[in-house]
């Protein structure tokens, strides 16, 4: 029974940890590694991919009318439509709140738009059946992939994204004629106005700069006492945007520009914006811009309309959170860096919260700005006198420490960080967010502005990829780690481009324990580049994984070590080929065509090989994995557990992992001659392997001492340099065959 309750556990824990807890298909982060595993497929196969971006009509008027309970239940609904329509090789995963994405493998798409639009009628047909009042659709937007064509997936979910919204868009312009049509149904009296009166009345009345635009002919109307301040050539205004645009400050520029953009694609309908602009006397004038875009009736950009405010030069509050903006920040860190009597010490830290995103998307955007709104309340009672936080853009906070300590930021932090490790509650609303940072000092870490801000930002992102909710000093081994990484990244990827130039694959024997006599031998990947010579495997081999590069690299792997077995066997028929696989190549759809295809093309009969799969991978995602391996099993195929010992596996684990051998990691031998506990701990192991059946490998055998204690255990296969470190296949044929 207890084994039952075991095993149900892991697959619970994995299903929730891969599968949305309301819709019950993939999660994000399940969703996006199954759609690079589908894209990489797609590729190698030559086949056509469609990705489809779905967002769910009309859900917060749904929640708001009719509760949120009602809003669960159609998102329920439109999943389950959804995944009626999937193919065996397509994919679905719940993207955000009201987002999901479909990919359909092997379609163009004119066959994708028939399979969504059987969606979009399958539940209008079930509306009409269940008599919903309300609307139970979606815009979506496709991508057609061609093979040669490569994405990641954020520029690929973007291009999806941008052709959903003017479907979304189409979408409103048909309901908002709809109630038209319905008030003039119910014979409500058109209200007529003069419009020219109208704007001269506003304009009047207030010292806010009333504008309209024609967004077709470009030609703007600015009120008399705008055209004074800033010398603008008239009222009426021709290619309004161009002279304009050239009025902004520099670095406001791409703010300003990025917003007018999200308008015209119809990403946004609204912007409420600062910037700078030059006023006719030359000075920077702070200005806060809310506009509102009109279409027509084919939903085309027509006017846009608002008021712009004249906050002054001196302007420099965020007018969301109330505290000094990013160029208060930067100019009081400036003056403090040029102050050098008074200022010994200044601290930067800059905060970013950790999956703001989500937050906006489970709620709305107002939601998002009042939480922000609290957290900036929130940091400011954690400061010190000789502190003060800026809102610097987005969900990032900016911390200067005038004198004092690096302790003091440290301090601040933890404060922060007690604090937002619950659960938060706003309006009852519930909401969790923590919060990652970066930090660097001057003038220990550099005298100049830009740079200080530069490091505290890398900083800042090497909190985020060690797992976020944590603050990271800068330190210069993080600047040359930054600057090797990136390099060495394209280095990677032209290498593979190249036909794997630089790659090649050593050999460790794999001892019998009793006889000393050879087993078979572990391939191990070497890479060498002109940049940085020889890199260890622990560095090249996590920078493939982060980068996507380890699927194409696992595969050359793979290959490389069959095709070096089908020579040996020819010497040493019962040679084992042990080959490391990762997590990703075993997601590939054709995972498991490839490792037998392959077997099969170099005549490698399936007994000679074993696959090592890590301690955590075989844990963790056992529901996968284990299913995997098992059908290898099947064919005769070895399997080995890798590293056992550095996850959190216990004994009982090792009962229902399907590996044949279970592989004990090397950082157990240092104490193996010394420490009764490590002894006594791998005597019991192996006695449990083989009481199941299983064999036990003991890597890192360095000394004759630690062979005969080994020996003595009970173990059944050694490596380590006591026999032989890894050798280039020459050497190990001179050595060993």
């Amino acid at each position: 029974m207890q084994d039952i309750k075991n095993s149900e556990e892991y697959k619970n824990l994995w299903t929730r940890a891969n599968y949305d807890d309301l819709t019950k298909v993939l999660n994000r982060r399940a969703g996006r590694e199954r759609l690079i595993s589908l894209f990489e497929k797609a590729r190698t196969e030559s086949r056509m991919l469609v990705v489809s971006l779905c967002d769910v009509n009309d859900l917060k008027q749904i929640n708001d009318r009719y509760g949120h309970r009602e809003g669960d239940n159609m998102l329920r609904y439109v999943a389950q439509a959804m995944s009626q329509e999937l193919k065996e090789k397509d994919i679905l995963f719940r993207l955000s709140g009201d987002e999901f994405v479909m990919a359909f493998y092997d379609e163009n798409e004119n066959n994708a738009e028939k399979r969504m639009q059987r969606i979009l009628a399958y539940l209008k047909e079930k509306k009409n059946s269940r008599k919903v009042v309300y609307e139970t659709s979606f815009s979506y937007g496709l991508v057609e992939i061609y093979p040669e064509e490569c994405y990641i997936v954020e520029d690929l979910l973007e291009k999806a994204d941008c052709r959903m919204y003017i479907q979304k868009r189409n979408y409103h312009i048909l309901r908002a004629k709809q109630r038209l049509e319905q008030q003039k149904d119910s014979g409500v009296r058109e209200f007529l106005y003069d419009k020219e009166h109208l704007y001269d009345a506003l304009m009047e009345s207030t010292d806010d700069y009333i504008f309209v635009g024609n967004m077709k002919t470009g030609v703007f109307r600015y009120p008399p006492a705008m055209v004074k301040e800033f010398g603008l050539p008239g009222e009426v205004v021709e290619n309004a945007a161009a002279f304009w645009g050239g009025k902004i400050h520099p670095y406001d520029e791409r703010h300003f520009l990025e917003s007018n953009q999200e308008i015209a694609d119809g990403r946004m309908e609204s912007h409420d914006i600062e910037y700078r602009a030059r006023n006719a006397r030359g000075e920077w004038i702070w200005l806060r811009c809310r506009g509102r875009m009109i279409r027509d009736e084919r939903g085309e950009p027509n006017l846009f309309a608002g008021m712009i405010t004249n906050l002054g030069r001196n302007h420099k509050t965020d007018h969301m959170t109330g505290l000094d903006n990013r160029f208060e920040f930067e100019g009081d860190a400036k003056k403090y860096m040029v102050d050098l009597e008074a200022t010994e010490y200044l601290g930067i830290m800059l905060l970013d919260m950790d999956d703001f995103r989500n937050i906006n998307d489970l709620n709305n955007r107002s939601f998002g700005d009042a939480v922000l709104k609290i957290i900036a309340q929130k940091i400011v009672k954690f400061l010190p006198a000789n502190a003060k936080v800026y809102r610097m853009d987005g969900d990032e906070f900016g911390i200067l420490f005038l004198n004092g300590c690096q302790e003091d930021a440290l301090e601040v932090f933890c404060r922060i960080q007690r604090h937002f490790q619950k659960i938060q509650d706003y309006k009852g609303r519930k909401y969790y967010c923590t919060m990652s940072a970066g930090f660097a000092s001057y003038p220990e870490d550099s005298d100049d502005y830009q740079e200080l801000l530069q490091y505290a930002n890398y900083s800042l992102e090497c909190s985020k990829l060690k797992g976020k909710n944590r603050l990271t000093v800068f330190t210069q081994e993080i600047l040359e780690s930054r600057g090797r990484k990136l390099e060495m990244t394209e280095l990677l990827r032209e290498s593979i481009e190249r036909g794997f130039t630089g790659f090649s694959l050593n050999y460790q024997p794999l001892i019998v324990s009793g006889t000393k006599q050879l087993c078979g031998a572990e391939a191990l990947a070497r890479w060498q580049c002109t940049a940085f010579g020889d890199v260890p495997p622990s560095e090249f081999i996590r920078i493939l994984e982060q980068s996507g590069l380890i699927i194409n690299a696992g595969k050359w792997v793979f290959r490389e070590a069959v095709r070096q077995c089908s020579e040996w066997i020819k010497r040493r028929p019962g040679f084992r080929m042990s080959i490391n696989l990762s997590y990703p190549q075993m997601l590939e759809e054709d995972f498991e065509v490839f490792v037998l295809g392959t077997l099969d093309t170099f005549h490698v009969p399936y007994e000679n090989i074993t696959l090592e799969v890590t301690e955590t991978y075989l844990i963790e995602q056992d529901g996968i994995v284990h299913d995997i391996m098992e059908r290898l099993q099947e064919k005769g195929i070895q399997t080995a557990m890798d590293d056992f010992g550095m996850g959190y596996s216990s004994l009982f684990e090792l009962k229902n992992t399907p590996a044949d051998i279970v592989k004990i990691d090397q950082g157990f031998v240092s104490g193996l001659t010394t420490d009764m506990f490590t002894a006594t701990f791998i005597r019991s192991i192996t006695e449990l392997c083989h009481d199941v059946g299983k064999m036990v490998c003991m890597e890192g055998i360095k000394t004759e001492e630690d062979y005969n204690v080994a020996k003595e255990i009970g173990v059944d296969l050694i490596q380590g340099y006591y026999f032989s470190k890894a050798l280039p296949p020459g050497k190990f044929e001179e050595v060993f065959l």
